[in-house]
């Protein structure tokens, strides 16, 4: 038995010998640095604000799935390769529900890649040429007016704020409810061209305040009211991206729509909530 134990010991260390150093060695990675991803916007398109916090990571159109930014890629494919980076947002503000953004480009390059090298690159991308700002509702960024309607029992309205500690970028939208009001409701022009098919629609908004709210969408004249998401109160700017696609699936056959942005206090202290660039997008 011990010289069935010694053969097998022989045998292994003669394995191992005829490996030469290069079998051994691990893959030495080169790494690929994103600090952000930055949205470059045209004047009909609105702000270039953005709400980017990952990418998915394409070599060779190989996906190497998603990373939070700022991140530091390993990537393993050395020498000319194309590198495709898809921007990754947080559909309807959850952290677990990550998307690549339909409405936003690709950012494509040809580089090329070696062991224990770095790049480091600050994607810009683009909405795609096809993406739709202006039917049915064409946004609100309150810089020239307001075309919000309202509720009948809303105790109050937006009205417009050029305060820079409320305000966003130029002019904000301000919702104001006194300790003694407790309703407000704000909703967009009726509308009826909207895709009801599942395909992508989303609305994009920034935020700040003091008392969550909520969003919704009325169907026909208001008849149906169907919740889309609650959010929660924000004391700084925050922007959501809120998908609207598979709730106007459900409703396919209604006649109209409006959205709604709404909240209702049951406390005797006064709340507010600030809003800015909604757009509503569509292909």
């Amino acid at each position: 038995m011990r010289h069935i134990y010694f053969s097998l010991f022989l045998s292994i260390v003669l394995l191992f010998s005829a490996c030469n150093d290069d079998d051994l060695k691990a893959d030495i990675p080169g790494f690929l640095t994103i600090e952000d991803v930055s949205v470059r916007t045209t004047p009909s398109q609105g702000t270039s604000d953005d709400q980017i916090t990952d990418v998915n990571v394409f070599v060779n159109d190989q996906s190497l799935g998603f990373f939070e930014l700022p991140a530091s890629i390993p990537i393993r494919t050395t020498g000319a390769i194309n590198l495709k980076i898809r921007p990754v947002i947080q559909k309807n503000g959850m952290s677990s529900d990550k998307v690549d953004y339909p409405f936003y480009t690709t950012y494509e390059v040809d580089t090329v890649f070696l062991p224990e090298g770095e790049i480091k690159i600050n994607p810009v991308v683009e909405y795609f040429p096809t993406a739709n700002f202006t039917e049915p509702w064409s946004g609100e960024d309150f810089e020239s007016g307001i075309n919000f309607e309202y509720h009948p029992s809303s105790d109050t309205v937006f009205v417009r704020t050029l305060d820079p500690n409320e305000a966003f970028e130029g002019a904000s939208g301000k919702a104001y409810l006194l300790p003694n009001h407790q309703f407000f409701e704000a909703r967009t022009p009726t509308f009826t061209n909207i895709p009801r098919n599942g395909t992508a629609v989303y609305m994009e908004l920034n935020y700040k305040s003091n008392h969550d709210f909520a969003v919704s969408i009325y169907a026909n004249n208001q008849s149906v009211q169907q919740a889309v998401i609650f959010l929660r109160r924000k004391t700084t700017w925050n922007k959501v991206y809120i998908e609207l696609g598979s709730v106007f699936a459900s409703l396919a056959s209604s006649q109209n729509f409006n959205i709604a942005i709404s909240f209702e206090k049951r406390t005797s202290e006064a709340s507010i909530l600030l809003v800015d660039n909604v757009k509503l997008i569509r292909f």
